[in-house]
C-alpha cells in the first residue's frame, strides 16, 4: 500500500492510498480521519486527483453535514468533542467538567494529579481533579444511574500554561485526564454490573476486562473472556446494559443467529423492566420506544439503535 497527501483549503489533508484490495475509485469522508480516496494499483495518483476534483463539491457538503452531525452528538452528549474551558462530559457516575486556572500555573490539589509536557516540551504541565459529591444513594435510597442525574461532580483543573484553548494539542491532553476518570469508574462499575447480571440469568464467563478500544463496545472471546470497553459509562444505564447483555449472550450462541436475538431480547426485556420497576425513567423511555417497533425483537433492537448514536471517545 503506498498514498500521498494533499492538502485542500476547505476539507484539510486528503488522502490518496494505492491499494491491491482497491476495485474502483473511492472516496470516504470520515469525522476524525478527514477524507480519503482510494485508488486500485492499475491507476494512477493523477487518476485519483481527477476523480477527487470532480467529486470535490460532494464531498465538502458531505463534511459539512458530518460536522453539524457531530456538533449536535457533542451537545446531546452522545460525543466528546474537543476538550476545552468549559467542556462537559457525563457519565453514570460524575458530571466531568473541565476548568482552566487563569493567570497563574497550577499547583495539584486534592484528587487524583497527572504531569505532561507542554507544547514545547520543556515545562511540566500538573492536572488534578477533585470531586465533589451532589447525591448520597445512601440516603436517597436510588438504586438506578443516568448520565442524566450523575452521583458527583468531578472537576478537572489544568494551567494557564497549557496549549491555547480549541487546539487539538490541549484537547489531547485533557482527553488523557478524562481517560483516566472513565477508566477508574468503568473498573469500578462495569464488572459489578456484569457480574450481577450473570448470576440473574445463570451465565459463567471467566474474565472480565475494562479497555479503552476505539471500534468495539464490547466483546466475547472463545474461552469466556469478555472486554468491555470504559466509555459504557458515559451510556444510559439500560443501554449500557444491552451491550453487557449482548456480550453474555455470546456465551450461549458464539453467531448473530435467531437463538441469540430471541436469548437477548428476553434479556433486554427482562432488564428493562427491571430498571422501570426501581424507577430508572431511561427504561421506561426505551420500553415506550420498543411498543412502537415493528421488529421481532423490538427492546434489543431498540437498545441496538442507541447504541449505535453514541460515539466511542
Amino acid at each position: 500500500m503506498t498514498e500521498r497527501k494533499y492538502s485542500d483549503p476547505v476539507l484539510g489533508e486528503v488522502t490518496f492510498r494505492k491499494s491491491p484490495g482497491s476495485r474502483r475509485l473511492s472516496m470516504r469522508i470520515h469525522p476524525v480521519r478527514g477524507t480519503c480516496v482510494s485508488i486500485p494499483w492499475m491507476m494512477t495518483f493523477a487518476d485519483g486527483m481527477k476523480f477527487f476534483m470532480q467529486k470535490r463539491d460532494w464531498a465538502i457538503a458531505a463534511a459539512e453535514r458530518q460536522k453539524e452531525k457531530s456538533r449536535a452528538a457533542v451537545e446531546s452528549g452522545k460525543a466528546v468533542g474537543i476538550l476545552h474551558d468549559g467542556s462537559t462530559v457525563r457519565t453514570l457516575l460524575s458530571e466531568i467538567r473541565f476548568i482552566r486556572e487563569r493567570d497563574r500555573a497550577h499547583e495539584a490539589g486534592p484528587g487524583t494529579a497527572e504531569t505532561g509536557s507542554n507544547a514545547s516540551g520543556q515545562q511540566k504541565i500538573s492536572i488534578s481533579i477533585t470531586e465533589e459529591i451532589k447525591e448520597d444513594i445512601r440516603i436517597s435510597g436510588r438504586v438506578w444511574l443516568s448520565p442524566d442525574r450523575p452521583i458527583s461532580v468531578k472537576t478537572i483543573h489544568y494551567p494557564d500554561n497549557t496549549p491555547e484553548e480549541g487546539t487539538s494539542e490541549l484537547s489531547a491532553l485533557l482527553g488523557k485526564a478524562l481517560a483516566r476518570i472513565l477508566r477508574e469508574e468503568a473498573k469500578s462499575l462495569l464488572p459489578a454490573k456484569l457480574s450481577f447480571l450473570a448470576r440473574r440469568h445463570g451465565f459463567e464467563y471467566k474474565a472480565a476486562t475494562v479497555k479503552h478500544n476505539s471500534s468495539n463496545w464490547g466483546s466475547c472471546s472463545g474461552l469466556g473472556n469478555i472486554n468491555l470497553n470504559l466509555n459504557l459509562v458515559r451510556l444510559p444505564e439500560p443501554v449500557c446494559d444491552y451491550v453487557l447483555l449482548h456480550e453474555l449472550s455470546h456465551l450461549r450462541h458464539p453467531d448473530h443467529g435467531k437463538g441469540f436475538h430471541s436469548l437477548l431480547e428476553e434479556l433486554c426485556k427482562d432488564n428493562c423492566h427491571r430498571l422501570a420497576s426501581l424507577g430508572c425513567p431511561d427504561a421506561a423511555r426505551i420500553i415506550r420506544r420498543a411498543m412502537r417497533s415493528r421488529s421481532a425483537f423490538p427492546v434489543s433492537r431498540t437498545l441496538e439503535t442507541e447504541v449505535k448514536s453514541y460515539r466511542i471517545f
